[in-house]
């Protein structure tokens, strides 16, 4: 046997031994997804409370509110479910079902919701300790939602609203108590 073909199996070789050792130092997508999904582990959990929510010119209706945030898929999905009732007569004012997730090729975390009136997708946007979508309303302007951890570990939630993107104005709040 020559010296080349020694030295071309050498080669190949190394090659494949550097190229397992930096893929290795590569995250999986998988890896990346639930990295970037611990950020939301605070939200996992029963949460309870109360707010209030601006319906023009109804005026301010107070409600409870029961969300409850469980991590599926071994942490790649959040699935959100909240109920809202009126606080005068108990009525449902508001039921959603929600999904969030982190999209590695993109880069971006991911909201999905449902309610009885529609869907809707768009880009969520984590913090620490905090979570903000948005949502274009037709004819009515753009809808902004923002959830906090504040200093009491609470969950506490404002939405706004805006006609041109420039002036916000608060429409929603609601303060939410982790049960369990």
């Amino acid at each position: 046997m020559t010296t080349a073909p020694k030295f071309v199996l050498a080669a190949a070789f190394t090659a494949v031994v550097v190229i397992s050792v930096c893929a290795a130092d590569q995250p999986t997508s998988k890896e990346v997804q639930r990295r970037e999904m611990k950020k939301l582990d605070w939200f996992v959990g029963h949460w309870k409370g109360t707010g209030w929510i601006q319906m023009g010119p109804q005026g301010r209706h107070e409600f409870t509110q029961t969300e409850t945030i469980e991590a599926k898929l071994d942490g790649l999905v959040l699935v959100i479910e909240g109920l809202g009732k009126a606080k005068e007569d108990g009525s449902t004012v508001h039921t959603a079902l929600a999904f969030v997730s982190y999209d590695p090729r993109a880069n971006k975390f991911r909201w999905h919701a449902f309610t009885p009136d529609g869907q809707m997708e768009t880009e969520a946007k984590v913090g620490t300790d905090t979570l903000e979508w948005s949502l274009q309303i037709p004819k009515r302007g753009q809808m902004r939602y923002t959830i906090t951890r504040n200093e009491k570990g609470e969950w506490f939630e404002i939405g706004e609203m805006s006609q041109e993107d420039q002036t916000w104005r608060k429409v929603f709040e609601m303060t939410l108590q982790k049960q369990k």
